[in-house]
């Protein structure tokens, strides 16, 4: 039994000396319900830190997923006077960030990295429109052309990100 005891401490001591790190097979990944893995190596990559501050600061971690879409919105106006037509066109981006639960995934003191247990509920979210008011036109004598309106929505994919003392940092994942 004690040759048991140092051959696994032997394995363990040689483990952390190489730099253990989560097995060839595990990415960092999102998927669509906030679940995953972000590796022990890539958060200590986006951090700039080693594994020892990885362990001490591990718990003070939040992760989120940050998405934009941008719905384009265009519509003509026509000037009775002249029949002259204008298009207009605004495009409103709105910006969300949802919380994800996560919990460390370690083997014998060291982090392997940290499994995302899906969104937690907390979460905000911005609207930001740039360009004229929807449906306006260029001057009182103008006015809206029926049937004119176009609506066009490009939703982009969630970007990872860890987020440490209120800053985020973006993590790749594939």
């Amino acid at each position: 039994m004690p040759k048991l005891i140092v051959v696994l401490m032997a394995l363990a001591a040689a483990g952390v000396s190489i730099g253990l790190t989560a097995p060839s097979w595990a990415a960092t990944q999102l998927h669509e319900d906030g679940t995953g893995f972000v590796t022990g190596a890539d958060a200590m990559a986006v951090l700039g830190w080693d594994d020892a501050t990885l362990r001490a600061n591990a718990a003070s971690l939040e992760f989120v997923a940050e998405s934009e879409s941008v719905t384009a919105i265009s519509w003509e106006c026509v000037d009775p006077a002249t029949s002259q037509l204008v298009t207009q066109s605004t495009d409103l981006v709105v910006t969300e960030t949802r919380g994800i639960a996560s919990a460390p995934s370690t083997w014998w003191g060291t982090i392997l990295g940290f499994r995302l247990e899906g969104f937690d509920g907390r979460g905000a979210s911005s609207a930001v429109p740039e360009g004229p008011a929807p449906h306006s036109c260029p001057g009182p004598a103008w006015s809206l052309v029926p049937e004119s309106s176009r609506t066009v929505e490009e939703k982009g994919e969630p970007v990872l990100a860890i987020v440490h003392d209120g800053v985020q940092h973006p993590v790749p994942a594939g």
